[in-house]
């Protein structure tokens, strides 16, 4: 075992193995209840008085006798809280007829014409059990790690934060700290920046002592945690029907289904085309919390191997779909890929007289493996899905850079300088192999060029005898695309260990998956990857997952050996995909054209359009066979 892979190892595991370790010790020591929901009867008995009192009519009495406490209400419109109102009594019922007056009064002088009342939505949030936000409690002192407090103490979207200050209650309640930016602050390892946790305390009792009417902050001693109730009106169009719940201010997901997939997929289309600017360059990212987002026609963030995968979803979706609208916004995007080939001069000619090219990014001084193995998946997929050749000069001048970048053992040089026409020997990036293998993969397809299946099997084969070592069976990286790229050359090669190899990811991955009842705290959290109580995980990879999963059920399909426990895992995960993604009945707190995005995770309400592209390409694909019987025919 090298010490590169002991690295590796180090890297992948145990920064999971100590955090999910942590959050196990403090979810138990300090677990609130979760609190009695309220039945379809009951939210809509609640909601009666708040929808009249909106409305600027009198609210009736409301006629729920169960005790009650604290409870506040949030008027939603375009995506933005207009008002937020709070009360407290003995019983429910006469609480939330304190509620509805208070709104009546703040919602007056807003003078909104009864379109836009009708058009906003109520969320009612009846506050439950509570529990020490946990700085000097004994668990954490022995635990004896600086800063833990600070980085535990949360169950994000599902738990409030409240303080007492001056005979004073005020609370921040579960999705102000998701919107504000409160949770998920802190990064405690510099190798894993996507990996948040934990609350910003200055800036959480800041905003507290504000409301509290306190000059400076209030002491984190006062800080205390809370659950709630929470559910929400429908849209204006779905009334009358009872309030949704909310879990981590999503409703309930719509079924697993063969066309609840597919809509969800061409929905997903309709976001990203809808986000593509006439120069074929998207918008890169969206924060539907502020509605900000990235301006295509200035730099900033944004990745060539994004934007061909994204282009290759599309191209994929039409395929499957023929939707007609689909075809212009593709071929907008690739001719943004052929203007970049063009002005990047990074090609040139091989040795052998070959002709060669790569793609460059504007300001980019180094070329990519990964973004012309990407864009090299994007033209193949427009050939499969349209018949059309136009791009397949350019797809081969591409290729053939990729198989210069491949060495004789299988493997890739990833980065490409283009002034002296040297491939960098020690750079890595992930995925770029794969990305490569897949590519290789669709140019034999699309040519039958025998060369392009020897260097996709090479490169496969180096992927997976990567792994055979003592702890390979026991551990996997991001193999994603290698899983995919297995499945696409078949019936080319037809190699078993490719099955066993994402047999063994299947498994691994499951070990990483809840299932519903692991722990009913975290039953929304079902079907996703890598969930512990205070780390949400993050839908790209429950998407790029399930994508994998997706073609390693097709390869055992394709041995005759389909095995039913990839196929309950795609569907379990494809239940959770469904309820991330945004729709009319989920976008009420969320600024601009949202629907059909998928946003970081269940608390990062920032949509990429890698995420759009992975989840709603692994939907697309179960499409087609989710609703056929286990082990029938899959076309994917």
């Amino acid at each position: 075992m090298t010490r590169r892979r002991i690295a590796l190892v180090a890297v992948w595991t145990l920064p999971s193995v100590v955090f999910v370790a942590l959050t196990a010790v403090v979810y138990r020591a300090y677990r609130i209840a979760p609190p009695d929901r309220l039945g379809d009867a009951e939210r809509t008995a609640a909601m009666l008085p708040l929808r009249a009192a909106l409305d600027d009519g009198d609210p009736p009495p409301c006629t729920l006798r169960r005790a009650g406490g604290e409870v506040a209400a949030t008027v939603w419109l375009d995506g933005r809280a207009l008002v937020q109102v709070d009360a407290d009594a003995p019983e429910l019922g006469a609480a939330i007829d304190q509620l509805a007056l208070a709104l009546r009064a703040r919602m007056r002088p807003r003078a909104l014409d009864p379109a836009t009342r009708t058009r906003a939505r109520i969320q009612l949030d009846i506050l439950g059990g509570r529990a020490p936000l946990g700085g000097g409690e004994p668990v954490f002192a022995a635990l004896a790690v600086p800063g833990i407090a600070d980085m535990l103490p949360v169950n994000p979207g599902v738990e409030g934060v409240g303080a007492t200050a001056l005979g004073k209650t005020v609370y921040l309640l579960p999705y102000e700290l998701v919107e504000l930016k409160l949770v998920a602050a802190k990064r405690p390892s510099e190798a894993m920046p996507d990996f948040a946790v934990g609350l910003d305390l200055p800036r959480l009792t800041t905003i507290l002592g504000t409301r509290a009417g306190r000059q400076g902050v209030i002491a984190p001693s006062s800080l205390f945690r809370f659950r709630s109730d929470a559910f929400v009106e429908r849209a204006a169009d779905q009334r009358p029907g009872a309030p949704l719940p909310l879990v981590r201010g999503l409703p309930p997901a719509p079924p697993v289904t063969a066309r609840t997939l597919r809509d969800a997929a061409l929905a997903g289309g309709h976001y990203l085309v809808d986000h593509l600017a006439p120069s074929g360059r998207y918008i890169y990212e969206h924060d539907v919390t502020t509605g900000t987002q990235t301006d295509p026609a200035r730099g900033g963030a944004y990745s060539m191997p994004r934007h061909a995968g994204t282009t290759y979803f599309l191209a994929q979706l039409y395929r499957i779909t023929r939707e007609p609208w689909l075809r212009e916004p593709i071929e907008r995007a690739i001719a943004h890929l052929v203007d970049l080939v063009a002005a990047g001069h990074c090609g040139g000619t091989l040795p052998d007289g070959t002709a060669y090219d790569c793609v460059l990014d504007r300001g980019e001084t180094t070329a990519q493996l990964g973004s012309t193995a990407l864009a090299v998946v994007a033209l193949a997929e427009y050939q499969r899905a349209t018949g059309d050749p136009r791009y397949l000069p350019l797809a081969q001048k591409l290729v053939a850079f990729i198989l210069f970048m491949q060495r004789a053992d299988g493997s890739f040089r990833h980065v490409f300088d283009p002034r002296t026409k040297q491939p960098d020997d020690k750079a890595q990036q992930l995925y770029y192999s794969g990305e490569s293998a897949l590519a290789l993969a669709r140019m034999y397809e699309i040519t039958g060029d025998p060369r392009y299946a020897a260097a996709a099997e090479r490169a496969l084969d180096w992927l997976v005898d990567w792994y055979d070592f003592f702890l390979g069976g026991f551990f996997y990286g991001e193999e994603h695309w290698t899983c995919i790229a297995a499945e696409a050359i078949w019936p080319a090669v037809k190699s078993e260990k490719y099955r066993e190899f994402c047999d063994g990811y299947a498994t691994f991955s499951r070990g990483e998956q809840p299932q519903p009842g692991d722990d009913p705290d975290l039953d929304d959290l079902a079907g996703a990857y890598n969930v512990t109580p205070f780390v949400m995980p993050y839908n790209t990879p429950s998407g790029s997952r399930t994508e994998a999963m997706i073609s390693t059920y097709q390869l055992e399909l394709d041995h005759g050996a389909p095995d039913p426990r990839v196929r309950a895992q795609i569907r379990l995960a494809l239940q959770y995909l469904l309820g991330q993604q945004l729709r009319p009945d989920s976008d009420f707190a969320a600024i601009g054209d949202v629907d059909g995005g998928i946003p970081a995770s269940a608390i990062e309400r920032t949509i990429r359009i890698d995420y759009v592209q992975h989840v709603c390409s692994a939907m697309i694909r179960a499409s087609q066979w989710i609703d056929d019987p286990p082990g029938g025919p899959a076309s994917m």
